[in-house]
Parts: C-alpha cells; sequence; structure tokens
C-alpha cells in the first residue's frame, strides 16, 4: 500500500473523534464563532489529522485499511479525552447561603428587562483575540463567570441605598446594581464580577471579614 494512501487512511480515522466531539461538545464551544475561534478550531483539526496519518505511517507492516483507519483513531481520541477532561471543573465546596444550586435550576431562555443605565446586566466577559483563539484550538470555557452578591432586593431604592452605603464606607470594596437574572423586577448589589471561582472566593471572605452580611453569597450563570 502507498504512504500517501496509508496516511490519508490514518487521518480520516483521526476525524472520527473530531467529528464526534463537534456533535456532542464543540457546537457549544463555536456557538460563539468569531474569525479567531474558527482559526483556532481549524488548527486542532488539522494537528489532529497529522497525528492520525503519523500513527498510520510508522505502523509500516500494516496492509489492512480498516486496521490502519482504526489507528488513526487512537492519538487523536486520546488527545479530545484530555481536552475534555481539562474543562471539567472539579466540584467546588459550598459556601454558606451559596445560590449557584438553585439558580441552576432556573429555565435557560431569558429576557432581561431594559434598565436604567446604572442597572447593569449579568453578562460572560468579552473575550480577547487570544482567548477567542484558544477556545478554538482547546475547547476552553471562560473562567470569569463568578460574580459576588451581597443582597437582592425588590424595591430598585433599597438597592441603591444599599449600594451608596458601601461606597461611601471607603473599605475598598465597589458596588454596582445589576438587574436579577431571568427576572425584571429584582435588583442584586454586587461587589464583585466576572471573576475566577477562587478570586470571588476571596472577596466573599473578605467582605465578610470587613463587615458584610454572611448572606454575601457567589452566583454563576445556570449550564
Amino acid at each position: 500500500m502507498k504512504t500517501r494512501k496509508k496516511i490519508l487512511l490514518g487521518g480520516l480515522g483521526a476525524l472520527t473523534p473530531v467529528i464526534m466531539n463537534l456533535l456532542v461538545i464543540d457546537l457549544k464551544v463555536l456557538a460563539d464563532l468569531t474569525p479567531f475561534v474558527l482559526l483556532g478550531y481549524i488548527i486542532r483539526v488539522v494537528v489532529l489529522f497529522y497525528l492520525g496519518g503519523l500513527v498510520a505511517y510508522l505502523h509500516k507492516d500494516e496492509k489492512s485499511p480498516v486496521k490502519l483507519f482504526e489507528l488513526g483513531i487512537v492519538a487523536p481520541a486520546l488527545i479530545t479525552a484530555l481536552l475534555n477532561a481539562a474543562q471539567v471543573e472539579a466540584p467546588k465546596a459550598p459556601e454558606p447561603m451559596d445560590r449557584t444550586t438553585s439558580e441552576l435550576l432556573l429555565p435557560t431562555a431569558y429576557a432581561q428587562v431594559p434598565q436604567k443605565e446604572e442597572i447593569k446586566n449579568f453578562a460572560l466577559p468579552k473575550e480577547s483575540r487570544s482567548e477567542e483563539f484558544w477556545r478554538g484550538l482547546t475547547g476552553a470555557n471562560p473562567k470569569r463567570v463568578w460574580f459576588v452578591i451581597v443582597r437582592s432586593h425588590r424595591s430598585l431604592e433599597d438597592a441603591r441605598k444599599e449600594a451608596q452605603e458601601i461606597n461611601q464606607k471607603g473599605q475598598g470594596f465597589k458596588a454596582e446594581l445589576y438587574a436579577t437574572y431571568g427576572k425584571d423586577s429584582s435588583y442584586e448589589v454586587v461587589i464583585g464580577a466576572n471573576l475566577t471561582y477562587e478570586e470571588a472566593q476571596k472577596l466573599r471572605q473578605r467582605a465578610i471579614a470587613a463587615g458584610f452580611p454572611r448572606e454575601t453569597y457567589l452566583w454563576t450563570f445556570p449550564k
């Protein structure tokens, strides 16, 4: 069998885990597609195709097309599994009054009603071009998706009053008002936005040590 055909068979085998991963996982990664995300993803596919072809080429004595195809699957499947495993977050110890779990039970379709300029909406952080490329290359999920919330209020005036009191104390905390995610009639006093879990946890602990209510909790977007 010609070397070119062996490499092609191995490369085609390598595309099998790529296609399966695309259908199950990568569609979420590519949902917010940009040129840099696409570039990173294309490079990933090319590298995996190359590895599949290389494995098939190194088995010089193998002549069976089916076995060469199967050999091409092995290395890309392993690398794809490792990339996916790297995106699985370790279970986090629950914080007192941590509402993350309960919020995850909310429906995933939300509509934010426009608020006044001082009211912000919960949103994912804007990615840099390098972060977009890395997401396409590795399937990495954004990490800065945590918020530290002091309290929820039904009344905008109550939320505004608490935020002003926090900012006037001069303790190094900046309070901002957010519309509750998935609701249009309540407001959150937020002292930390778009943080990693570790950063949010440390900020909550520092806030409680400074006299904030122990009900101060961490929140992130529903899965």
